[in-house]
């Protein structure tokens, strides 16, 4: 399939699934840019929240003149802000994340899903891209566009491969807002590294961990050579059903310490799998955790 069918198809699984889901907007209150969604802050919005002695300059269309006809003072209504929540959607984009194609196309329809659903509920998105260390912004109008990756190449200076994938750095995460990390967790190190950072400063924190049935046992028996798709070394190993066993167990653990510092650090997380459609795999695990949330029908 050719590169364009290929956009053209996550893209249209992506439209797909945020006409059934969408970001879990409704579980608090937003402080942000004027909009749609009810914050945390005062405004202009029909929902009365309290009131306030009047001050020189303050508008006269919130006076409240039932008030005034009782007491003979001035005072202002307040009411509850309407306001868009910001969002920051960071994707990973290391070797591990594209090596397979059906993993690959999974990662890319999350993302578009993420963005179609913030422009859905008027929520200005940002997107950066992050291989290890280095991370790099995203053009929302090339995700559209579905040539995202190869703008990203461009600008990409080759770097040599460590021998180890690091953790991801530091994320360009604001405070307050709904921060999206889309990633298959298939890195070394504490994963509270990458979570607490995503947990402070308020908004809400949501994990999109991208999964694939083959990665979870080993590809056979017998003596394999194995390469690592991120550092590009490669060996022979013969592999036994003990060894075998001992890779599922490691696999499973490894998720399941991500889902306790996930816990721990009040970070919303959810395994999405690369396989079936995209919109079958938000309503399993993600809608159970809270990461997305059913559309009104």
């Amino acid at each position: 399939m050719s590169e364009a069918a290929t956009n053209t198809d996550t893209r249209r699984e992506a439209l797909a699934a945020a006409q059934r889901w969408r970001l879990p907007f409704g579980r608090q209150s937003w402080r942000g840019a004027a909009g749609n969604w009810q914050g945390s802050g005062l405004g202009s919005s029909i929902d009365f929240q309290d009131h306030r002695a009047y001050v020189a300059g303050d508008d006269p269309r919130y006076l409240h003149w039932a008030a005034y006809a009782r007491t003979g003072q001035l005072t202002m209504k307040l009411y509850r802000a309407e306001v868009s929540p910001l969002v920051d959607v960071v994707v990973d984009v290391s070797a591990s994340m594209t090596y397979d194609a059906t993993k690959a196309a999974r990662g890319d329809a999350l993302l578009g899903f993420c963005a179609e659903s913030a422009a859905r509920a008027g929520a200005p998105v940002r997107v950066h891209a992050v291989d290890g260390r280095r991370v790099q912004a995203v053009a929302t109008e090339s995700l559209r566009g579905g040539d995202w990756r190869a703008r990203l190449a461009e600008r990409t200076v080759p770097a040599t491969p460590d021998p180890v994938q690091p953790m991801p750095g530091a994320l360009p995460w604001r405070t307050g807002t709904m921060k999206v990390l889309i990633t298959d967790l298939l890195f070394p190190g504490d994963p509270g590294e990458v979570l607490r950072p995503m947990a402070a400063g308020g908004g809400l924190a949501l994990v999109l961990a991208v999964t694939l049935a083959n990665e979870a046992t080993v590809p056979g028996t017998g003596n394999l050579e194995l390469v690592d798709c991120e550092g590009g070394s490669s060996r022979r190993q013969r592999i036994d059903a003990g060894l075998a066993a001992r890779y599922r167990a490691a696999y499973d653990r490894h998720f399941k310490l991500w889902r306790e510092a996930a816990r721990r650090c009040n970070v919303g997380l959810a395994c999405v799998p690369s396989e079936g459609t995209l919109t079958t795999a938000l309503g399993g695990e993600p809608r159970s955790q809270g990461v997305v949330e059913a559309l009104a029908r």
